[in-house]
Parts: C-alpha cells; sequence; structure tokens
C-alpha cells in the first residue's frame, strides 16, 4: 500500500501532462495531490488512522 499509492498518482500525474491538459488543471491536480497527501498523514499522525493500514 505505501508504495502503490505514491507510484499511481505519480504515473497518473505524468499521463496527465503528456496529454497536453490545460496549466489550470494541472496546477488544481498536484494540489489536489499535496492535499491527500497531507490530510492522510495529519489522519496517521493523530490516530485516526485505521489500524489495518498501519505499518508494523
Amino acid at each position: 500500500m505505501e508504495i502503490a499509492i505514491p507510484l499511481i498518482m505519480g504515473l497518473t500525474l505524468v499521463w496527465l501532462i503528456g496529454r497536453g491538459v490545460p496549466w489550470n488543471s494541472k496546477l488544481m491536480t498536484v494540489v489536489v495531490t499535496l492535499g491527500v497527501i497531507v490530510l492522510i498523514l495529519l489522519l496517521e499522525r493523530n490516530g485516526f488512522w485505521p489500524e489495518a493500514f498501519r505499518r508494523s
């Protein structure tokens, strides 16, 4: 899980950039991606992340 999510996000960004997406969409994609990463980190650090998804 810890390798799959960044890999999928990275491949999605490369695919969107390669398709000639307008600049606003590229910027919004980067902002949303970083927002999701920050949200997951905050949930994990504050103890709200499910125990099944945590690393041992």
